[in-house]
């Protein structure tokens, strides 16, 4: 199946999307862990 470049630039803006969204959602759980795990919130440099 051969994709038109319109549709080509729409699966790659779903993608980068996706991605986007994923990064955001595992940095929150990870910064859920952390403050469970210490108590305090993490600094920037921490949280990554």
């Amino acid at each position: 199946m051969e994709m038109t470049k319109e549709q080509a630039l729409q699966w790659l803006k779903e993608v980068k999307q996706n991605k986007k969204n994923t990064l955001e959602r595992l940095t929150k759980i990870g910064i859920d862990e952390y403050e469970k795990r210490t108590g305090v919130k993490p600094t920037y440099i921490e949280a990554l």
